[in-house]
């Protein structure tokens, strides 16, 4: 994947990139947040770079954002959805749902300026930003029907994020590897966003490299709060579990379009991977002409296999995924019925490799070649 690799850089405020984003219950009033906002102003160490100016200026962005457009009162650009250093994306990971970072093509158009709600709205699983490298930025809760962390799950990457069902890629706490390559002159010495929230107003990281630039005492319940010259903005947990927003004191709207493929198995299905205890160790993609082979090393935990006569045992040790497309794919999958939950079989198809893949290298798991076995649909 280092053929997507390009520099970053950064200048004044990002585009406050708005995704789509389902309202999920009240916090304080939003008279509660302003007076509180208004009466603990920030330092001027905390203030933020005049916003008008910079909105239309595509040194606002990493060069992942293009496209970039205004008119008088909407922002519009485009992005892959993909970080500019992928040396570490997906790296670390120990409970995977086998997903892939994949382009996509997201289509940004959103408000010049924020405008106050009429109460706060916690998100619920789900997008709640978007990164100044064109990232999308989630909220931290899993899919699951309970609200769980995922910093605690196992799920994101050393620079915090993972890829989702629909192979994207996206940040669920503040995106420490994009901050940390932005640097101490543009986070804090220049104050400008790492991010912008669903709701228009930006995103920054005071206090992550300098300690007397840290405005915790200073936020109101969603992590927002004003500077000296009026602006709102949200700041990411510099320590702990990295938490980007609580909940948002402007509006939301909704005004990103995706397009992208689903990955398909061998029978034209939808691949939407099962969660496997494996440790991802390597992420990268080869080019083969008009094909892209996605693949993922790492090693496997204590995981029940059902091996090619239907009986099963317990498999630790190196492990890869792969995928091309539904000729040429090798992943995890679980059994609809007949095995207890969580059993495991590896199916591995090369009918349709290109000829230069070198996948045998990547079959490090017997593969299963018994009777068809059902897949289970993917759970949260």
């Amino acid at each position: 994947m280092a053929s997507h690799r390009s520099s970053f850089k950064l200048r004044a405020l990002g585009a406050f990139v708005v995704l789509a984003l389902a309202a999920c219950g009240q916090s304080a009033s939003p008279d509660d947040i302003e007076s509180s906002a208004t009466s603990q102003a920030a330092p001027q160490e905390a203030v933020v770079q005049d916003i008008a100016s910079a909105m239309c200026d595509q040194d606002t962005y990493t060069s992942r954002v293009t496209s970039l457009s205004c008119s008088l009162t909407n922002v519009t650009f485009s992005s892959n959805g993909l970080p500019d250093n992928l040396e570490n994306v997906m790296v670390g990971i120990t409970a995977t749902n086998q997903q892939y970072p994949r382009p996509h093509n997201y289509e940004f158009s959103f408000p010049l300026s924020p405008t106050l709600a009429a109460t706060p709205t916690v998100p619920d699983a789900g997008p709640i930003g978007v990164a100044v490298d064109g990232v999308p930025l989630f909220s931290p809760w899993t899919q699951a029907e309970i609200r769980t962390h995922t910093a605690e799950m196992g799920e994101l990457d050393s620079c915090g994020g993972h890829a989702g069902r629909g192979d994207d890629f996206h940040y669920h706490v503040a995106p420490n590897c994009l901050i940390e390559q932005l640097g101490e002159e543009h986070v804090e010495i220049q104050k400008r966003p790492i991010g912008i929230a669903n709701d228009a107003s930006p995103i920054l990281a005071l206090g992550w490299f300098i300690g007397a630039n840290n405005v915790e005492s200073q936020l109101d319940e969603c992590r927002g709060m004003k500077d000296s010259a009026g602006t709102y903005f949200y700041n990411v947990q510099p320590d702990g579990l990295h938490d980007i927003l609580n909940c948002f004191t402007y509006e939301v709207h909704k005004t990103s379009k995706d397009k992208w493929e689903n990955r398909v198995d061998s029978s034209g299905s939808p691949i939407t991977g099962a969660k496997l205890a494996m440790t991802i160790t390597s992420a990268y993609s080869q080019e083969f002409g008009s094909e892209t082979a996605y693949v993922m090393k790492g090693n496997l935990r204590e995981t029940i296999l059902v091996r090619s006569d239907r009986s099963t045992s317990e498999a630790s040790g190196p492990a890869a995924i792969f995928y091309v497309s539904g000729k040429c794919y090798a992943e995890y999958f679980e059994p609809n019925s007949g095995f207890p939950p969580g059993t495991m079989f590896y199916e591995v198809v090369t009918s349709g490799c290109p000829a230069s893949f070198e996948f045998k290298s990547l079959v490090l798991t017997a593969p299963y070649e018994g009777p068809k076995i059902e897949k289970r649909v993917a759970r949260s």
